[in-house]
């Protein structure tokens, strides 16, 4: 219901600001930035979020990037450090997170500090919300209620929220989603049963590990705007038929691998690299090319 009264609102604006007339460029400048006033004040009261939460921010004004991480009772993501059963080689769990991101700045050449958690001690425990599943609209509500604050013009906030539920898609639970971007949001949501319900032998909890981590790059590269999803492409690497993904099955932000098992497949061979970057050449080629 509230999406629907937002979208009559802002239709509404739209709608009038078309069919008035102005009688001088002064008059029509005014009408102009009081519509995107009140566009934004509406988006702000339905998304909790504020004129800085956008890529013009990130990628021009940002210098701080930081990441809130709140957890459900029974939802508790990986923390400290593990070995990679392919390489014998011993890697803190939020390092692979963070160096993805950091790669992503790097890649432009843009100074910024990046504060990311990588203990609970660091993160915010709830209670159990009781929730088998979540829709989008719920999702909302949840970032909305538990974000401490918007981004600023040099400070990026994002929230990551790790539930003990699934996504509902189109009104069934979908127990293959690991993890969803809201679009146009600095939100997202892991859900943790997807994640502990892969078994994979003796390197399941390295996978599982791997799993939750190159679902927080594939969704925050979504919340960065990659691929097409705010970034113009620099090449044509799009999977068009599965939306704002990567045609490049050896990325992460390949379609496939926001779902259980071709992204096993994916992180079975990623981890005889020994690399913790994710992210291929045509997706961070975007970013070091956005005006």
């Amino acid at each position: 219901m509230r999406n629907r009264i937002y979208t009559l609102l802002l239709l509404t604006i739209l709608f009038t600001n078309h069919c008035e007339s102005s009688s001088s460029d002064n008059d029509s400048l005014t009408k102009t930035f009081t519509l995107l006033y009140l566009q934004r004040q509406l988006l702000n009261a339905t998304t909790g979020i504020s004129e800085f939460d956008n890529l013009s921010t990130y990628y021009s004004t940002m210098k701080k990037l930081e990441v809130q991480v709140i957890y459900e009772e029974g939802a508790e993501p990986y923390t400290g450090s593990f070995t990679n059963p392919a390489t014998a080689t011993t890697k803190t769990v939020w390092g692979i997170f963070e160096d993805n991101i950091k790669e992503i700045f790097n890649n432009r050449g843009q100074s910024v500090s990046f504060t990311i958690p990588s203990s609970t001690s660091s993160m915010t425990s709830l209670s159990s919300q009781n929730k088998t599943n979540w829709t989008n609209s719920e999702l909302l509500d949840f970032a909305k209620t538990y974000r401490k604050s918007a981004s600023t013009s040099d400070t990026g906030r994002f929230f990551v929220a790790f539930l003990n539920g699934y996504f509902n898609e189109n009104g069934s639970s979908n127990q293959n989603v690991i993890g969803v971007n809201l679009t146009g949001t600095p939100y997202l949501f892991i859900f943790k049963p997807v994640i502990t319900s892969i078994s994979v032998g003796v390197a399941t909890t390295a996978t599982r590990v791997y799993v939750e981590q190159s679902t927080l790059v594939h969704e925050m590269g979504h919340a960065l705007g990659l691929v097409n999803n705010g970034v113009p492409l620099s090449s044509a690497h799009q999977d068009t038929s599965n939306g704002k993904h990567c045609s490049n099955s050896t990325c992460v932000m390949y379609y496939a691998n926001t779902g259980t098992s071709a992204l096993v497949t994916f992180l079975q061979t990623y981890l005889q690299t020994g690399s913790n970057i994710m992210l291929k050449s045509d997706c961070l080629t975007d970013i070091k090319n956005y005006k």
